[in-house]
This record gives C-alpha cells, structure tokens and sequence, in this order.
C-alpha cells in the first residue's frame, strides 16, 4: 500500500490483476525494486488523479535515501508534528561538549510550546541510539511533519555522514556499523513516515578520531573519519540543516548554548509567522556576525511546502485553566479508573466524562508518567499540555498513548501497565489510574520491531503454539479489526506449518494497514516452497521480493532485512546488490542481529566477490553480543573451523553451539554432530553422541542431520543402531531440499542391502504410527500394511524398494512438518 496523507490507500489486490487503474503485485514490485534503484520514480512532485477529486501528490524518490516511494496528499492537513530531540555531551572515549544538552534542551521547550509532540533524549550510547530510531517506527503517525535535532559529535567518512553515541570507541577498521549512527539511515526511517522532514544538525565539532579510517560500502574501502558533515542530498519535501558549512568546524560560544541554536530559537520568536526555510536567511546572517565570520550554516532542501517550527496563527490551541489549576490538593474526589488492553492508543476521553464529578470543562493537570495524553483534531493528533482545558468536542478523540521506551521494556511479570494522570476543573481535582493488561496474544506472538506493536516480543522459536492458538484466536474473535491481532494469529499458524490459515490472517491484516503483514506474507511464499522441501536455496520469488518491497515503503525493519538479503545475495545487477547491502546496514542500525548475521556470513565467504574475513566477523561478534542465537551459532562455527584469523577451539564451539540449540536454532544440532564425529574434543569421537545430535537437526528440518547420522551408522556402527536406521534417516533426508545432501543421502541408500532397506521402510511406517515389526523382510503382512496404509493416502504401491521408502519419507514430512520458519 502506499501511504497518501496518513491513510492506506490500496495499489495491489491480491496479488492478481486488477481493473480500475490498479496493478498486480508483480507489477508492483518491479516498480519499487526499479524505483529503489532510481531507475525510475521522479524525485520531484507529481500531480496525481484520483477518481473523485484531484490530489497534489508528493512521491519521494528512494534514489537518494534507499526506500520505495511513499506519497502524500498535499492538500491534507498534516496527521501530527512531532520533535525528535537528540542531545549528547558526555562522552566516554571522546571530548565532552558541554553545551550540547543545553542546546537540545532549549529547542525542545520553544517545539514543545508551538504544538510539537516532542521526544527528547540525552547522552545516549548506540543501543539507546538503536531504541530511539525504534521509537519513530511505533510513535509516528503517518502523514506527519517530523523534526530532528542532534547536537553532539558528528563525523564524515567516504562523504557519508554520521552522528556519535556517548559510547563510540573506534579500534578498528570494521567499527563503523557499530560505533556511529548513519544520518542517511536517520532521514531513510523518517522519510518513510513523514509526509515532511526537517533535520537540523548542530554537531559538526572537532574530529575526535583524526587518524583513523572506516571502511563504509560494499567494497570495504577504508575512508579517512573527517571533520564536520558533508553535504548530504535530501529526500522529496526535506530539509537539512547543518550548523555549519561542509567540512567546517562548528563554535561552542561562549554562553550556555551554541551560537547555531540561540539564534535559531531567537529567530524562531522574533518571527513565528515565517516559515524556517524564510528564517535561516536570518539565521545565517545572524550566526556568521556573532563568530566573526568563521561560522556559516548550511542547508540542502528540497521543501515543496512550507514548515513552521512556530503557531502560523500566533496562539495557542490550548486555553490554560488557570482556576482549576490551582484547586487544592484537599479537593480531590476518588480516582477515576480506566482498564482495557494495553494498545498503541487507548481512548480514554468517554470514560473521563462518565465519570467525571464534573464532566464540562475537564483540564490535564498532570502528565502520566509512562505515557502522554493525547487528542485528535480535525485529523491532526496534539499532545495535551499540562494545564490545557479540553473543548467538549474533544472527548470523544481523547488517547492515552504509552511511551515506546516505557511498553517495549515490557510491563513486568504482572501483565499490566500502571500509571496515572490528573484531571480537574473548577469543581475539583481527581486522579486518573490507568491499568492496562497486557493481551495474551501480543505475550505469547508479538513481533521483534513491530511498528504497530506493544513491545512483547518471541522470536519464532519461543513461540508456545498451543497457548498462542488459543490466546489469539481469542484475541481476534474480540477485536477482529485489530490488525496486530490477525498478523500475530499469522505468525502462530506459520509457526504450526499451517501455510493457507497463515495466508489468510496475514491478508487480512495487511488490509487493515498492519505494516508487518506485508513481511509476513513474503516469507509465506517462501515457507510454501520450504515446508516439505527443506531450505530455500537460491532467489525467492518475485512475488515475495513485491511483497518485501512493500514492507520497506512502510519503513519496516524486518523488511529491509529480508529484500536486502534477497538483493545481496541473488543480485541482477551490481546496482541491486549495493541496495541489498545497503538495506542489510539500515536494518542492523535499527539493531537488527538477523542482518549481522548475513552480512558477517556473506563477508566470510571465501567464493565471494566481497570476501573480507575479520570483516565479517565483527558483524557476528555484534550478533553474538545481543543473546542472538544465529550469531551465537556463527560465532561456534568461526570457533570450529579457526575462521577470520581465529584459533580453532572445539571445546568453545561445541558451547556455543549448545547454547544456539537450547534457543531453537535449526541447524546447531547438527554442527553439534560434526564435532562429535570428528575427534576434535577433549572427549574424542563419539558415534552415538553425534548421532544424537544429527537427529535433533534432522528434525528441525535440517537434511545435513539426516544424511551424516545415516553415514555414520553405516561407517562408524555406534551402539543401539542397525542399517535399517541408516536407510530410515537417509530416506528422509533424500525428500528434503537440500542437493548435496540429498545426494550424499541417496549415495548411501545405494550402498545399503535389500534387508536394510525393507526394515527402513518398515521403521518409517512405524513412525507414522503403524503397527508393524521391524524384521528386515517386507513379506505379505508387510505389503499389506503398507498397502492399507497407502490406500488412506491416496497413493499407489511404489514399484521399487528405494521408491517406497521416499514416498513414505515424504508422507512422514507432511505429517511432522518442522518450524520453517526458523531457517
């Protein structure tokens, strides 16, 4: 879907043609995978017509910031202002900047007083950089004017430019991802939301790392860190503000704030009917005098309408209630209480008035401390002041939002989110208390980065699928219109293998503008190719890759993920495989481990065109660091094998494979295997241990399980095992995707006797629960079952040993479908 103005409006059907102007997912995703190219999709305004009325489109172009396009309607009323405040002077490993803070501070509180809904956070490292990029994914609204503003230490590197956390500490070549934070990545996420973006930088101080290089793109280049920021272009209806001129050093001045800022918040109340395009001239002018004509801001725009960090109309659109401010603390009638569901939004203006001693004239005297009051007007959602008196018409639009920081902590083992606000009018004073209970569904199916999440999140593996069928059925059956619910029931239906009720509750989820659902239904055409045929190998389908690509004009991290991995690794061209790796770097900004896992993995292929080992692994090392069992398992096998310069040292591997296997990782168990056949412990060889584990990852899907337990009860005939076992793993592993092992399979049921593989077959029939012994000789009573067991099937006698074996290890994979969705 393409967002116009904060509203979905439809451009797929189903993935079929369509009348009326509409076009197939097909169609779709060629578009945007040439628009994330720039081979098309013009990076200025369009005029689009709409089948009532003319609409004046703007299209951003993802030549420049790397995401499909997403169009808004000019002649709407922008859906929310919102501020982002970033601030950073103490630092660990570089020079404090003392004014740094005070300058954030200082703007935040002149947004804050002209209507902006404002975030502001200070000193923050490069995980709490990572949780306030999430934070524009889950508290802004679609259509909004969006405003950030970092002061602290910036940098450029390969004419790229990048903000740093408290934390950065550069050691080595490979630290860039993980010690700065890409300005590009800040205006991609933005920019996908925001109908206008306006980025002001008051950061570019002295170089704290002059001798150092970074490498930065796909070739791995090192690049000097140098002073300042470069000139940056700007996605469609942007503006960039830099503090200074490119490559220049900013001033600290003299007082509490930078000269860049005071005489910006001076020009901002000097002039509040100007827009602050017409306001830098002032600026500018203003900055270059006061520093003696060493300092000159900066700007790249590409505004095509005007934004106002003032009120156009000079006042206030909230009245201060004075009289019922002062009510005494005496006066204050029982707390009001309100309880729900603990959602993005909670409307609780209705419930106010019900309740309310005196419903006329209600005023917010406190905030709530885990969240923020918020209201509704003609379109445009205002954060409540403290003071304001609500209008009568505005009870009806009247939310508590929780703040993201707060919810994707979680709420504790108590399942609910407590809080509380004042409210009162000149009759008196009462205390709101806000209990909201976490839905069993969103504990036991929600979402890593969900946009449209509440914070509680498993990872596939995690997901207790009898408990979550319930709860979610459930939760879908009281809110069918939450599309957080119908992605979340997606997720368990996938988890269980049932690909068609997946399909179902992702469609109707995306059609209920659930971001999320678009990832979900790409990984449903893979999983329909997975679930009885093992891992994909190779590029997904265009039909995937559309659906990836509309998750990304949506801003969803997941997604960048998925299409980016696609691009990189199946690339049709050198153009697409930059793209992939540069979706790949804008996930793991958002700290995404599932992208430092495949960037560390493509940079340790030694086939690969872009083979950098210890590049690679300080990808996985990042992974590893956050409890991710991918990177947990990378990181053994880098161990196992002495990669990337690396010692080899099995007795680590094997605990840190261990440690990925216990989290559900799907093919753990079968590296787990290699070092037990291979002699490489302490312990030595050891057959039955290792067929042990090559078990476990056969039954998570893995073919490589199945194929080396079948190897090695056939060469190294460890204790309790005979060659009808053999046959019965390889068979198994013959009928699942994977072509080497497959045909390492089929190799070894080729070497086997006629006895091995009739008992083969008969220990297959007997895991799918028939009643027959296992003797090694296929005699009339076990042609019967078979054929008794055949005709419920729907399937005919195979006519050869081996046939029949496949056809009953197939039948087995239908029945005991394993969690696709883990690879």
């Amino acid at each position: 879907m393409t967002q116009v103005a904060g509203q979905a409006v439809p451009v797929v059907a189903h993935g079929t043609d369509c009348a009326a102007g509409h076009m197939t997912l097909a169609r779709l995703g060629s578009l945007l995978i040439a628009c994330m190219l720039g081979l098309v999709c013009s990076p200025v305004a369009a005029v689009a017509q709409n089948s009532t009325s003319d609409a004046q489109l703007i299209v951003r172009s993802t030549g420049v910031s790397g995401m499909a396009p997403v169009a808004f309607d000019l002649n709407q009323k922008s859906t929310q202002r919102f501020a982002l405040i970033l601030g950073n002077g103490d630092y660990d490993n570089v020079g404090d900047l003392p004014n740094a803070v005070a300058d954030a501070r200082l703007l935040a509180q002149t947004l804050r007083q002209s209507d902006y809904t404002v975030s502001e956070h200070y000193d923050l490292n490069k995980r709490g950089f990572e949780a306030v990029m999430r934070e524009m994914l889950f508290e802004v609204e679609f259509g909004a004017e969006v405003l950030v503003f970092y002061a602290g230490h910036g940098v450029q590197v390969g004419g790229r430019n990048y903000i740093l956390p408290t934390d950065s500490n550069v050691t080595s070549v490979y630290d860039l991802p993980f010690e700065t934070v890409s300005l590009q990545s800040i205006l991609a996420l933005a920019s996908s939301r925001a109908r206008s973006v306006v980025a002001i930088l008051d950061s570019c101080r002295e170089n704290p790392f002059p001798d150092k290089e970074l490498s930065v793109n796909l070739d791995g280049v090192p690049a000097s860190v140098r002073n300042g920021f470069n000139t940056q272009e700007s996605p469609i209806n942007s503006l960039i503000v830099f503090s200074t001129s490119p490559g220049a050093v900013a001033l600290d001045g003299v007082g509490d704030n930078s000269p860049f800022t005071e005489a910006m918040v001076e020009a901002i109340s000097a002039r509040p009917e100007a827009s602050f395009d017409d306001l830098l001239k002032d600026i500018r002018r203003n900055v270059y005098q006061s520093t003696g004509q060493r300092q000159l801001p900066w700007q790249s725009s590409s505004l095509i309408e005007p934004v106002y960090l003032a009120r156009q109309e000079g006042q206030s659109a909230w009245r201060v209630d004075t009289a019922a401010a002062n009510v005494a603390e005496g006066q204050k009638a029982l707390p009001i209480a309100v309880t729900g569901t603990l959602n993005p939004k909670v409307r609780v203006g209705l419930n106010l008035t019900s309740q309310h001693t005196s419903p006329a004239g209600l005023t917010l005297l406190s905030h709530p401390s885990a969240g923020r009051i918020e209201v509704q007007r003609e379109g445009r959602l205002l954060e409540v002041p403290q003071n304001a008196a609500l209008r009568a018409d505005d009870m009806a639009n009247l939310y508590y939002r929780p703040a993201s920081q707060i919810v994707h902590a979680g709420v504790g083992t108590a399942g609910t989110l407590s809080d509380r606000f004042d409210i009162g009018s000149v009759s008196g004073r009462q205390s709101v208390d806000v209990a909201l209970t976490v839905d069993p569904c969103d504990r036991e199916a929600g979402d890593h980065l969900d946009p449209e999440g509440v914070g509680f999140a498993v990872y596939p593996n995690e997901i207790d699928l009898e408990a979550a069928l319930a709860a979610c059925t459930a939760a879908v059956a009281g809110d069918p219109k939450s599309g957080r619910f119908q992605y979340q029931l997606g997720r368990v239906f996938l988890a269980s293998g049932k690909i068609d009720a997946a399909e179902a509750a992702y469609l109707k989820a995306r059609d209920l503008a659930h971001t999320r659902a678009f990832q979900g239904l790409g990984l449903l055409e893979i999983a329909r190719v997975e679930a009885t045929k093992g891992r994909l190998s190779g590029r997904a389908s265009e039909r995937a890759i559309s659906f990836f690509a509309a998750g990304v004009a949506r801003g969803d991290p997941y997604a960048y993920h998925s299409l980016g991995l696609q691009l990189l690794r199946y690339p049709t061209s050198g153009a697409e495989q930059l793209r992939g790796f540069e979706l790949l770097s804008r996930a793991l900004e958002l700290g995404h481990t599932f992208s430092m896992n495949a960037l560390g993995l493509y940079f340790l292929d030694e086939s690969g065109a872009h083979y950098d080992p210890k590049r690679g692994l300080r990808y996985l090392q990042g992974s590893a660091a956050r409890d991710d069992i991918y990177g947990i398992a990378n990181m053994g096998f880098v161990a196992a094998n002495g990669l990337a310069g690396e010692p080899k040292d099995a007795e680590l591997a094997r605990d840190l494979f261990e440690q990925a296997a216990a989290g559900g990782h799907p093919t753990a168990p079968t590296s787990l295997g290699r070092l037990y056949i291979g002699g490489a412990l302490q312990s030595g060889a050891d057959a039955v241990q290792a067929v042990k584990w090559y078990d476990e990852g056969l039954k998570r899907g893995d073919s490589w399980g199945g194929a080396n337990a079948a190897w090695v009860i056939t060469n190294r005939t460890p204790a309790g095992f005979a060659l009808h076992d053999a046959a019965m793993r390889a068979a198994k592993s013959a009928t699942l995707r994977n072509p080497q092992a497959r045909k390492a399979a089929l190799e070894i049921l080729t070497g086997l006797s006629a006895k091995a593989l009739d008992g083969g077959a008969q220990a297959l029939m007997r895991d799918l629960g028939v009643d027959i012994e296992i003797d090694g000789s296929f005699g009339p009573q076990s042609r019967q079952k078979l054929e008794e067991f055949l005709l419920v099937t729907g399937r005919s006698i195979p006519a050869s040993r081996q046939d029949r074996l496949m056809v009953l290890a197939q039948i087995f994979w239908e029945r005991s479908k394993f969690r696709v969705d883990l690879f």
